[in-house]
């Protein structure tokens, strides 16, 4: 952790894995876009017509773009203590959950909280590594956002199904349980030793008049 209050990035391995399985797709995919392109445009098929050629340069720009985010985005997915808050962070959002609002952290066992014969089965194939890992649980008095609206941003099984709590799943939640701890400690301790500055009361007000 950096002398700048601000601890290290732990990846989101759900967004890890869901990520990565669409690469080689990506990469199939728009090699095929521009082989059919460079084939369709020297006139060495039939089929598809030489009109389609723009089309299949713009399919092979499109997928290309997919298979290079595929290699970024799991980089861009990560939890971050920060000196007043963690954040958590997506490809397309960022989401700043302050101390103050966060009043445990715990181990999670992730099978038990999410049970296996409970996940729909178009889930399976992304938690089944997971059913035997610890989660760090981060329990929040309430959520920052309503669960409607954090689920159009974050998966369904990063927030728990009895409480208000944030499952983390890191390849470090030891690490990540340490600094978050240490983070949050220090603050609480600015906080409680923070003065308060001097109220104005309605007699100094009148007085000033």
């Amino acid at each position: 952790m950096s002398d700048q209050q601000i601890g290290d990035r732990f990846r989101l391995l759900l967004y890890e894995r869901r990520i990565i399985r669409y690469r080689q797709p990506a990469l199939t995919l728009a090699l095929l876009f521009w082989v059919l392109w460079y084939l369709v445009s020297k006139n060495y098929l039939e089929w598809p017509p030489p009109p389609t050629a723009p089309w299949l340069m713009a399919g092979g720009l499109v997928t290309s773009i997919f298979w290079f985010f595929t290699l970024i985005a799991p980089r861009m997915a990560y939890a971050q203590p920060h000196q007043d808050h963690l954040r958590l962070q997506t490809p397309i959002y960022r989401l700043k959950i302050s101390y103050r609002r966060i009043h445990n952290t715990r181990p999670i066992d992730f099978a038990r909280t999410f049970p296996p014969s409970n996940v729909r089965r178009g889930d399976r194939w992304l938690l089944r590594p997971f059913f035997g890992a610890t989660a760090l649980g981060v329990d929040v008095t309430d959520w920052p956002l309503s669960p409607g609206v954090l689920r159009l941003f974050f998966n369904r099984y990063f927030l728990a199904p009895d409480q208000p709590s944030f499952v983390i799943l890191v390849r470090d939640w030891m690490g990540l349980s340490n600094q978050l701890s240490t983070l949050m400690d220090a603050w609480r301790g600015t906080s409680r030793e923070r003065p308060r500055g001097p109220g104005i009361g309605v007699a100094d007000i009148l007085r000033e008049d």
